[in-house]
């Protein structure tokens, strides 16, 4: 997994920090506060009483016994679902032996005790509440770590009220205001991993959920970039694994990709549309979701499909989407949403073509011959400073004409530029923090185009 590609959407602006508000953390909900709000919760009883493809794929797998990557979260869903006491048991079992300084293991943990805990009976619950409430002094970690704190801190809430209301103020006020938030202000990188962005995308559900407390203020810019480059950060050629098809994110790494980063991406854009399912940028995840090859059946991803999938959820065509992402330095380009389409992408001063099912290095300081994809040409400077116009074909009957989009790499970064093209006059455009210029032409026409750097 390619751990620069989130960052390309996290510059948002001069936008200010939102003031600081006075913010309750007392927890006054009833349980399940975690995840499975009364409005999911009846959603996932409608998938199983209509016996949704879901659900089939998951209670099957229950049933068969079948080895979860994550069995205290799978036992407690299916569980909680089929209102199976026996399960939400095996569940608290688990999670009584569990690891509670493992993230991922402590998130199971509140997950058991908020979901499960009127079957557990006293003596689990009391062993699960002790593994809570001895991780609510974390204060260090990333993303996965403070999730999970806050999930602990929730799920606990009645029982140690205290400690609960100072976890989720730091989780609030030190982690995600003083910490996340001006770093994607400034354009950096907070989570490095799918499964990392996966933790931050539930952290704000249940902070809302319980808190009513929407920490996307005053970062909705990032928020409504961030599906584009989701989307197009994939290469376009799905990966045949046993279960399914996979989706693959871009990587740098030799070899073959990392599923795991694949399942938690899609969890990821999963938890986004349910966040906010009327932004219209999630209107195109919920389009690009909601193909069933790419539905996951494997024992590590079909619990998050079932607990996020809405599929009564109304979602436009990812294909109506601009198949190119140039923002803050970075580049990805495909050259349609054809499956076969070519790729490239740029970003911290690394290139990647991906054509034909093969990822390749590309060096833009060699001056490689132009690239092109579609209506996008990528010219390698200095060679590139000379180009003509209309390389594509002129459009058939009936057909709308393509505006034409030139991107010129390797120049100076943030510097003006003259454009000469023939037939109009001058013009100036400037490149950007990464050397980038783009210039876009009228389509249909020929000319010969020459950039120089401007007196």
């Amino acid at each position: 997994m390619v751990t620069q590609l989130l960052a390309l959407a996290l510059w948002v602006g001069p936008q200010q920090p939102p003031a600081a508000q006075e913010v309750d953390y007392q927890i006054y909900s009833e349980p399940p506060r975690l995840l499975l709000t009364q409005r999911r919760f009846r959603l996932l009883k409608r998938e199983r009483e209509r016996e949704s493809i879901r659900w089939q794929q998951f209670d099957s797998l229950m049933r068969g016994r079948a080895r979860m990557s994550e069995p205290g979260f799978a036992l407690a869903l299916w569980g909680a679902v089929t209102s199976q006491p026996g399960a939400c048991r095996q569940a608290a079992e688990w999670a009584a032996k569990a690891n509670a300084s493992d993230p991922a293991e402590l998130r199971q943990i509140a997950l058991v005790y908020d979901w499960c805990q009127p079957q557990a009976g006293e003596a689990l619950t009391q062993m699960m509440a002790r593994k809570l409430n001895s991780a609510l002094s974390l204060r260090t970690g990333d993303a996965r770590h403070i999730r999970s704190l806050a999930f602990a801190a929730v799920a606990m809430a009645d029982a140690e009220p205290k400690a609960s209301e100072a976890a989720l103020r730091f989780t609030v006020e030190t982690w995600w205001q003083s910490r996340i938030a001006p770093v994607l202000q400034r354009g950096g990188n907070p989570f490095p991993t799918r499964e990392q962005l996966y933790a931050a995308t539930e952290f704000l559900h249940v902070i809302r959920d319980n808190l009513r407390l929407d920490l996307r203020e005053g970062l909705h810019q990032w928020f409504e970039e961030l599906p584009a480059l989701l989307l197009l950060s994939y290469y376009p050629q799905p990966w045949p694994a046993a279960e399914n098809e996979y989706r693959i994110p871009a990587y740098w790494e030799p070899g073959e990709p990392d599923l795991r980063e694949a399942i938690f991406s899609r969890a990821a854009e999963f938890a986004l549309v349910a966040y906010d399912a009327n932004a219209r940028p999630h209107q195109f995840l919920q389009g690009w979701l909601m193909l069933d090859r790419f539905l996951m059946r494997g024992e590590a991803g079909i619990p998050y499909e079932f607990l996020w999938a809405n599929p009564y959820q109304p979602g436009l065509s990812f294909t109506y989407m601009r198949d190119v992402y140039h923002a803050r330095g970075r580049l990805l380009v495909r050259s349609s949403w054809d499956e076969d389409a070519s790729w490239f992408g740029l970003w911290d001063g690394r290139a990647q073509l991906f054509v034909a099912g093969k990822r390749i290095l590309v060096r833009p300081e060699a001056q490689p011959r132009p690239l092109e994809l579609g209506a996008v040409r990528v010219l390698f400077a200095p060679a590139g400073l000379r180009f003509e116009t209309g390389w594509l074909p002129p459009p058939g009957e009936g057909e709308k004409p393509v505006e034409e989009t030139a991107f010129i790499v390797g120049l100076d970064k943030e510097t003006r530029y003259d454009v000469e093209v023939d037939g109009e006059e001058i013009f100036e455009a400037v490149s950007d923090s990464s050397g980038i210029l783009e210039l876009r032409f009228l389509p249909g026409r020929k000319a010969a185009v020459r950039v120089h750097r401007a007196r």
